[in-house]
């Protein structure tokens, strides 16, 4: 065969292909086009990874060290200078344990506590404060840190010193807006802003500086960078004497419904036991609450050990004025007091114990409600008393554990009810309705208590969805 008749079969295959390939194509276009037959389709369903956000994580507990004395150094008078040794009582297995910078290097450093984020931790810290200047008792809760809290108690009279203990556990710095309320209203608090409190250090800063002369003070504490813990301290001073010295624990933000377990009032004077109207205390328990946005009213009453209660008056709050209720004769056997409101608040209460010519007060901040079911850890600190309100409807079963006893205590705490129960150091409690606690010491005319704090919740698992 020649190379040109190769050539024309080579093109007519060619050809004839083409012819083939178009009409297939023709032929598939008339099907699809008479919709006898459908492409196939292919679905892809969102696919949900869940990923823990715990795994790995941890907190820290901050305490705030030993007690700070403003004016302790005469040559700086703004100066609070810590001084004296706290003990702390620590609740649980910590990863590791470590201390926090400050610019005075006297004392307990403010120590740091951290664990897991699944771990059950707790810790609190008490002081006797013995000198020529400060005389008194203090305890407080070690709290993990938080971007905003609040703090009520004390006041910058002559004869009163307040600092405001801001503790950073983090490797950056925080950034803190401190705002000021007193019986006047908001104060100005311009010279407040931007308080800054450096990586793995604590600063203590003074109130008087900021609103003097004022005789009831709330804190409202955000940060910005790190996190972190805020506390306030509060001394007393009368005739040149030293009265009382005292650590308020933070609470976390306004509830229309507060309870703050274990507000004692002790005195060495007799009231009447004949039933005669009962005698005025010599320094009356005082209640104050402030509205940070709106007017309305507080109830307040005290829980007994048996359900019973008592009513202690009724507060007019106007938004951002700092309240307050004198109750002049304490009731016997009240172990805790409730604030009922009409509108959010947050609330302080004055506890004293007096024994002339010794004198102490302490701050009880409002607890947290501890979950039902949940073993929760909490520190009792030496000559520590754990009080427990119930202010359900239906009683409360408490089993209560303590570190070395291997015998549990079960306590029955009644609805409505706050008492005393016997636990000492490292303590957990389940509970079979949410309960609110906290711890109170009373020896001679020192007194000083804090709250239980609830863990904070974490949310342990986020869902992500791929793309």
């Amino acid at each position: 065969m020649s190379e040109q008749s190769k050539r024309m079969l080579r093109g007519g295959a060619r050809a004839a292909t083409g012819v083939v390939i178009i009409g297939v194509s023709i032929a598939a276009a008339a099907v699809l086009g008479s919709g006898v037959v459908a492409l196939p389709s292919v679905e892809r369903g969102v696919v949900a990874v869940a990923a823990d956000t715990n795994q790995n994580a941890t907190f820290s507990l901050i305490c705030t060290g030993a007690f700070a004395e403003l004016g302790a150094d005469p040559s700086r008078p703004t100066a609070a200078i810590p001084s004296g040794a706290s003990t702390t009582v620590v609740t649980g297995e910590p990863l590791e344990q470590g201390e926090l910078a400050r610019e005075q290097a006297d004392g307990t450093a403010p120590l740091v506590v951290q664990g897991s984020a699944n771990d059950n931790l707790a810790a609190a810290e008490l002081q006797q404060v013995g000198g020529s200047t400060l005389q008194g008792l203090t305890a407080s809760s070690c709290a993990e840190p938080v971007h905003e809290q609040w703090l009520v108690g004390g006041g910058t009279k002559l004869g009163q010193s307040l600092t405001l203990v801001l503790g950073n556990s983090f490797e950056v710095p925080a950034t803190v807006q401190v705002s000021l309320f007193d019986e006047n209203g908001q104060a100005d608090s311009s010279r407040a802003t931007g308080v800054l409190v450096p990586a793995n250090s604590q600063r203590i800063v003074s109130l008087g500086g900021y609103a003097p002369d004022r005789e009831r003070i709330a804190v409202r504490v955000e940060s910005t960078g790190a996190a972190v813990t805020a506390a306030l301290g509060a001394s007393q001073t009368v005739d040149i004497r030293s009265f009382a010295v005292d650590t308020v624990t933070r609470q976390l933000a306004p509830a229309t419904s507060l309870v703050v377990p274990g507000v004692a009032n002790f005195s060495s004077d007799e009231h009447a036991t004949d039933g005669a109207a009962p005698d005025a205390d010599p320094y009356p328990v005082l209640v104050r609450v402030l509205s940070p946005e709106g007017a309305g009213t507080a109830t307040v009453r005290a829980l007994k050990a048996d359900g019973s209660s008592q009513s202690l008056g009724t507060i007019d709050v106007e938004a951002g004025v700092v309240a307050e209720l004198s109750v002049q004769t304490w009731p016997l056997d009240a172990q805790a007091v409730t604030i009922d409101a009409t509108v959010p608040v947050v609330a302080g209460v004055l506890g004293t114990a007096d024994a002339p010519p010794a004198h102490d007060n302490a701050w009880f901040a409002p607890a947290p409600t501890l979950p039902a079911d949940t073993k929760v850890a909490v520190a009792v600190v030496l000559g520590g008393q754990l009080v427990l309100a119930n202010t359900g409807d239906a009683d409360a079963n408490v089993e209560i554990e303590t570190e070395g006893d291997a015998k549990l205590k079960t306590v029955t705490v009644p609805a409505g009810a706050a008492m005393p129960v016997e636990a000492r150091g490292q303590v957990w409690v389940t509970s079979s309705q949410p309960i609110s606690a906290g711890v109170r010491v009373v020896s001679g005319p020192n007194i000083a208590g804090y709250p239980v704090l609830a863990p904070i919740e974490r949310r342990a698992a986020i869902t992500v969805y791929p793309r």
